[in-house]
């Protein structure tokens, strides 16, 4: 199927871009195999996460054609698997090609005034050791981005300062310098992106990891910022845990970096990933953070 769709105007990590894009929906994750991706000689850990939404009209008139699209944890990383979804109301579950679990909440209508509260619950298998796989495409997560300014020569002398001899030694001395070099600002709405994180040696989470995935990618290491929560039990995700961190490819696989927690590798089984930040549209939720309202309703997430 394929949904024509228009996102928000912002571009905060509460909202999105406005573009027009078409999205082809794959199969419901229920199709996905489970248990193949997490074998047997690395523990897994079970964890179950919960999180409500709030929908409100605001307005004193119905609003028809209210469609909420929202981020569940991926499917299936390195390290994770999405086990089982429980949504309390009727809803689609949908892919796209980066492998993301997008739930579509559609309402027909909403009263004036009228609330509703949906219950979402995930189950996740993850583990400390990702699998190791080949990289299809190494110059898919090379190239420069939005916030990811691989060709700006600020870069590039940091990155050659930095590089090793090999692609572990070389990340890990990235991660070494972005953590001692960058000052905590604690949440920042708006993205700045790394070269911004380079000038002024500061930002939050989302900056320390644009600028390890920038130092990777001008050292020829493939790179991604990822969007998701650290849980180290069962929990009730809150929106203020929202976190950015990287990934680099190397020895086989994609391996966490985390500077800003300064966390190398590990813990990797804490880590559930819900977004691959690209800046193509790939999805209905173009580059919202977590969800995207398509209407009218206030959303609290």
């Amino acid at each position: 199927m394929v949904y024509e769709i228009e996102v928000a105007t912002k571009v905060s990590r509460r909202d999105s871009l406005k573009v027009s894009v078409a999205f082809a929906g794959s199969a419901a994750l229920a199709a996905w195999p489970v248990g193949q991706l997490l074998a047997a000689e690395h523990e897994v850990l079970h964890r179950q996460l919960r999180f409500t939404i709030s929908l409100t009209n605001p307005l004193a008139e119905e609003l028809p054609h209210q469609v909420l699209w929202l981020y569940l944890p991926v499917a299936q990383t390195p390290t994770q698997e999405l086990d089982a979804v429980k949504v309390s109301m009727p809803h689609e579950l949908i892919s796209d090609a980066l492998g993301h679990s997008i739930v579509k909440l559609s309402l027909a209508s909403v009263a004036p005034l009228a609330s509703k509260v949906v219950n979402v619950v995930a189950d996740v298998r993850l583990k400390s050791e990702p699998v190791l796989s080949s990289l299809a495409d190494t110059q898919d997560w090379l190239s420069a981005e939005r916030f990811i300014e691989v060709a700006d020569a600020r870069i590039h002398a940091v990155a050659t300062a930095l590089k090793r001899p090999t692609a572990h030694e070389t990340a890990h001395s990235i991660y070494d310098w972005v953590r001692q070099h960058l000052q905590y600002a604690g949440y920042v709405a708006d993205d700045k992106g790394a070269l911004y994180a380079l000038a002024q040696r500061r930002g939050d989470c989302t900056e320390y990891a644009y600028l390890v995935v920038a130092l990777s990618r001008a050292n020829g290491i493939p790179a991604r910022m990822v969007g998701g929560y650290v849980v180290d039990r069962n929990m009730a995700l809150r929106s203020q845990d929202y976190h950015n961190w990287a990934e680099a490819y190397f020895d086989g696989a994609w391996r966490l970096i985390d500077a800003q927690k300064e966390h190398w590798l590990a813990p990797a089984e804490q880590y559930v990933a819900f977004r691959y930040y690209r800046d193509a549209m790939l999805n209905p939720l173009g580059r919202a953070h977590r969800y995207y309202m398509q209407g009218a309703l206030e959303v609290k997430y």
